[in-house]
C-alpha cells in the first residue's frame, strides 16, 4: 500500500510540474538549437487530410501553487506564494513535440465543455502545429477538462494534490477506417484512457497497418494495460523508464530470460536486459523496440529482429547538461524519436536525435 501511495503522489507532482518546458525547448530546435535535417518547418506542405502520426491520450491543465521560499507554509490559512498554470498530459506533450518539429500530428483527446479545455486545444493548433477535429476531440458534458492541482511548500515538497481526471475516461478511439484515411504510419498511445479504449485503439492501429507506440505514463497505469497480452502484442515501440519497464515485465508473468548480444559490455544493466527481453518476446513480431530512459545514465535501446533469437542492446550515454527541470524530457524524447523515424532515420539515429531534444528540455 505504501508503494502504491508513493507512486500516485509522484505522478501528481510530476504532471503538475511539466508546464511549458517542452514548448521552449522544441522552439529552440526550430530556431537553430539543433542543426539537423530532420527538424522541419511546421508549415511544410502536406495534404490536408494526411497525418502520418496520430496521437491518442491525455490533455491536462496543470496548476502548481508554491509558497514563498522565505516563508514556511502555515496550515489552515492563506500563504503568500506563486501560482503557475500550464498545459500538460503525456499524449498532449508528445503531440506538441511532433507538431513543433513539423510532423503534423492529429491528436485525439477529451476535454470538458469549458474555457480551459477550449483554450488548451486552441494553443495546440495555433502555436504547436497540432491538428484536431470535431471527431478527435470529445467534449465531455458535465465534466471539467482534466486538471492537476499541486500544493508545494517553500522547499518544493508536495503538501497535497488533487487530480480531476474523469474527462479522460471519454477519450475517443480512432477507427481503422480513419487511420487508413489519414495514412497514419504511427499511432502513439499513452495510458490515460480506460484500458478497454487503449486496447481497442492499439488493435485498430495494427489492423490499419500503423506501427503502435506506447508511452506508459505511470507505473500503475502501465501495469493495468500489461495485464492483457492482447494489448502487448500490438506494440512495435515502447518508451518506459526503469520503474515502468520492471512493472510491465512483472505483469507479463513469464520468467523466461533470453541471452542477449553484447552481454559482456552491459553487466550493470542485466536486470534491465532481462525485463526488456521478456517484453520483446510478447510484442508485435517484426522488429519491436524498447527505448528505456535511464536519467543521467542515458538511454538503453532494446531491439529484436525476427531473424534473430536473441535481443540486441545498445547503450547511449547522456551528455552532461545543466539540469533546470527534468519535467517532460521523456515525452520530448518520445516525440522527437518518432519524428526522426518519419524522416527516414534508423532507430539508433532516432535515439540520438531524441536525446538531443530531451537534453534541450532539461535546460529550460
Amino acid at each position: 500500500m505504501v508503494k502504491c501511495a508513493c507512486s500516485n503522489i509522484s505522478l501528481v507532482k510530476r504532471n503538475a510540474e511539466v508546464g511549458a518546458d517542452i514548448a521552449s525547448s522544441i522552439r529552440d530546435l526550430s530556431l537553430g538549437g539543433m542543426t539537423n535535417d530532420w527538424v522541419q518547418s511546421s508549415q511544410s506542405p502536406m495534404s490536408s487530410h494526411k497525418h502520418r502520426v496520430v496521437c491518442v491520450g491525455g490533455a491536462v491543465i496543470d496548476t502548481v501553487a508554491k509558497s514563498r521560499a522565505e516563508n514556511e507554509m502555515i496550515a489552515g490559512t492563506s500563504n503568500p506564494g506563486k501560482i503557475h498554470r500550464s498545459d500538460g498530459g503525456v499524449g498532449r506533450n508528445v503531440a506538441e513535440v511532433l507538431g513543433r518539429l513539423g510532423s503534423n500530428p492529429l491528436f485525439y483527446t477529451a476535454i470538458g465543455d469549458d474555457s480551459g479545455g477550449r483554450g488548451l486545444v486552441a494553443r495546440l493548433e495555433n502555436e504547436c502545429g497540432v491538428t484536431t477535429t470535431t471527431e478527435s476531440v470529445h467534449v465531455a458534458d458535465g465534466l471539467n477538462t482534466a486538471q492537476y492541482l499541486a500544493l508545494l511548500d517553500h522547499q518544493s515538497d508536495l503538501v497535497g494534490g488533487v487530480a480531476d481526471m474523469e474527462a479522460l475516461s471519454q477519450i475517443p478511439v480512432p477507427s481503422v477506417k480513419d487511420l487508413k484515411f489519414y495514412g497514419a504510419n504511427f499511432l502513439v498511445l499513452d495510458s490515460n484512457a480506460p484500458v478497454e479504449a487503449v486496447t481497442k485503439a492499439a488493435k485498430n492501429g495494427v489492423e490499419a497497418g500503423s506501427l503502435v507506440c506506447f508511452e506508459p505514463t505511470s507505473v500503475p497505469k502501465a501495469q493495468l494495460l500489461f495485464s492483457s497480452y492482447v494489448f502487448v502484442e500490438c506494440l512495435s515501440y515502447v518508451f518506459p523508464n526503469e520503474d515502468e519497464l520492471f512493472a510491465m515485465a512483472e505483469f507479463l508473468g513469464d520468467d523466461t530470460v533470453v541471452s542477449v548480444e553484447g552481454e559482456e559490455n552491459l553487466d550493470e544493466y542485466k536486470s534491465l536486459r532481462d525485463a526488456a527481453s521478456k517484453l520483446l518476446l510478447r510484442m508485435k513480431p517484426g522488429n519491436p523496440h524498447i527505448v528505456i530512459t535511464l536519467g543521467s545514465r542515458g538511454v538503453l535501446l532494446a531491439s529484436k529482429a525476427d531473424s534473430s533469437l536473441r535481443p540486441e542492446f545498445s547503450h547511449f550515454p547522456a551528455d552532461v547538461v545543466r539540469v533546470t527541470s527534468s519535467n517532460g524530457a521523456g515525452d520530448t524524447l518520445c516525440g522527437a524519436f518518432i519524428h526522426a523515424l518519419l524522416q527516414g532515420a534508423t532507430e539508433e539515429e532516432a535515439v540520438r536525435f531524441g536525446m538531443k531534444a530531451a537534453a534541450s528540455s532539461l535546460e529550460c
